[in-house]
């Protein structure tokens, strides 16, 4: 399903702009602009397929070269991507996307009119080292090719890389968009300070809300600080789709992370989103 090579730098000067294209031709352009709307709560589907097995697909590999396996539920029109894992020390968030995937395997009934795409762990290097960045030392959620990306000191905790959408693993998520196409995107991350909130960039502060109203964390617009080249700034605000920075606590079990989470993640897989105006 690659794209040939002029089809990609065509994509690629329409979705990052042409001072991007030699930076990132590796990586795959991604969805359009999702419209203003209000997030509202679907009727019941009728006539749906039945919900498809779990099912993988291999969407590159990290620096290192270990896989990066994205697990799909479901075979409805709407898709959901749900990320875990791409700060490695955020250990919580990868044990809270194994929960959701397996629940979903077993529970089919949660993805009904819906294509659900779970990457536990984007960042494998990261969370086999304990690690906020990747084998190369690179921050993944400040590499996306955002508006506001910028260049960062190589070494620091939060180095951005040598040039935007340089980093395999993000090279693969922007693949895994491009050929998912999501409608909305939830990326797990935790807080060493417990400061949980669910996080909304895009068009996606209803979806926020219905989340709070299950996990009881606070709906901010704004994390406290800049977040240069993250997959919020680049997904949400440049291409306004509707995403989702869930913070979980670090200092709790995994398993209590996720009961608490279950019903904030599952009732914004069943929100019915806007679908995005393709381009």
């Amino acid at each position: 399903m690659t794209k040939p090579h002029g089809a990609m730098r065509a994509t690629l000067r329409r979705l990052a702009g042409p001072a991007l294209v030699a930076a990132i031709l590796m990586a795959a352009g991604v969805c359009g602009c999702a419209p203003q709307a209000q997030i509202i709560r679907p009727s019941p589907p009728a006539g749906l397929a039945p919900a498809a097995a779990r099912r993988t697909m291999d969407i590159g590999v990290a620096a290192d070269g270990k896989p990066l396996v994205v697990e799909i539920f479901g075979n409805g029109p709407k898709t959901v991507l749900i990320l875990g894992g791409i700060h490695g020390d955020e250990t919580r968030s990868v044990a809270v996307a194994r929960f959701l995937a397996d629940h979903l395997a077993a529970n089919p009934e949660a993805v009904a009119g819906k294509t659900v795409a779970v990457l536990v762990n984007a960042n494998p290097t990261g969370a086999a080292n304990r690690t906020r960045t990747n084998a190369n030392g690179v921050d993944l959620n400040r590499n996306f090719p955002a508006s506001n990306w910028r260049p960062g000191a190589a070494g620091k905790r939060e180095f951005f890389g040598p040039f935007p959408g340089s980093e395999p693993e993000t090279q693969a998520i922007l693949r895994a968009m491009e050929l998912l196409r999501p409608d909305c995107i939830i990326s797990l991350h935790t807080d060493g300070r417990d400061a949980m909130c669910n996080n909304f960039d895009g068009p996606a502060e209803g979806l926020a809300r219905l989340m709070a109203a299950q996990n009881g964390y606070p709906v901010l617009a704004n994390i406290g600080h800049p977040t240069p080249g993250s997959l919020g700034s680049w997904a949400g605000i440049d291409r306004g789709l509707p995403v989702i920075t869930l913070e979980l606590p670090q200092n709790r079990p995994g398993e209590e992370c996720w009961q608490r989470n279950r019903g904030a993640i599952l009732e914004a897989i069943a929100a019915e989103v806007p679908s995005p105006v393709r381009q």
